[in-house]
This record gives structure tokens, sequence and C-alpha cells, in this order.
């Protein structure tokens, strides 16, 4: 009898280890599910407050390098851009008129953006762009990091141009 009790303990204390293991497994899978759903939507709620500013920097690139007329480039900068920005964007100052036809095209870009504070936040962005020149056409990846600050009216301008690498 005492062999029938000590079996029976012993079922009953494996199946209460069982039913533990199983329901901290549970457990343990439904908060790691609650800490990515928390960080998820944090990471929308970042994005959603950054917008203003992304999209900003996602214009001057466009402005900066999908173009068709390389004498109307510099007017459509001039709009999204500071001067500090503008003596960094154009460094030498080019003739009015160009003998030269140039297009460019902006094929992608990757942004990573760093929240500075209210007013201000810094992006490293991945371009792919394509120059042509007199119908000869060429590639080029470049890495450039740009500094938005919040100007009048709340409104996002890029304020610094910094050209990291190119490949």
């Amino acid at each position: 009898m005492k062999k029938v009790f000590w079996v029976l303990g012993g079922v009953i204390l494996i199946l209460g280890i069982a039913s533990y293991y199983m329901t901290y497994s549970k457990l343990s899978a439904e908060k790691n599910q609650a800490l990515k759903e928390k960080q998820r939507i944090e990471n929308k709620m970042n994005h959603m407050t950054n917008s203003e500013a992304a999209d900003m920097n996602q214009k001057f690139f466009e402005a900066f390098f999908q173009y068709e007329d390389a004498d109307d480039r510099e007017k459509a900068v001039r709009k999204l851009a500071t001067d500090k920005a503008m003596s960094y964007a154009f460094p030498s100052k080019a003739p009015k008129k160009h003998s030269v036809t140039m297009q460019g095209d902006l094929l992608s870009l990757e942004s990573y953006s760093k929240k500075v504070d209210e007013k201000h936040e810094l992006y490293l962005n991945e371009a792919k762009i394509a120059l042509t020149v007199n119908a000869v056409t060429t590639q080029q990846n470049i890495i450039i990091q740009t500094e938005l600050i919040k100007k009048d009216k709340n409104k996002w301008i890029v304020d610094n141009i910094q050209v990291k690498g190119s490949n």
C-alpha cells in the first residue's frame, strides 16, 4: 500500500511540475509578446512625432538630387535650407547657365534619425543617385549627414549638410 501512495505522490508531483512549467512558459511568452507590442507602439509614436522633420529631410534630398535642369536646382533647394546649409550644399558658385546638360535622379534614400532636442534633429542618410551629364549616366552611393532645425512657425528646415562618404 505504501508503494501505491509513493507512486501516486510521485505522479502528482510530476504533474504539478509539468503544469507549473507550462504555465510559466505561457506567461513568459505573453510577457515577451507584450514587450514587443509596446516597443512597436513606441516606435510608431516616435515616427509620428518626427514625421515633419523626416518629411522635410526627404523633400530636401528630392530637391537636391532629383532635377531635370541644373539651373533650377539651387532655387528648389533654397526653399528648404538655411544660408549656412546652402553654403555647404553649393560650396563653389556655379555659373548661372550651365554649358552642359545635367540631370539627377534620386534612386533610393534610407534615413536614420536622432532627436537632439525639441528643435534639433540629426539624420544620417544613405542616398543612391544617378547623374546624367551629356547623356552619360553614372551611379553613386553617398552617405550624408543633415541637421534639421525648427525655425519660425515650428517649420523644419535643413541647417547643415556634411558628406560622410561615397563609393
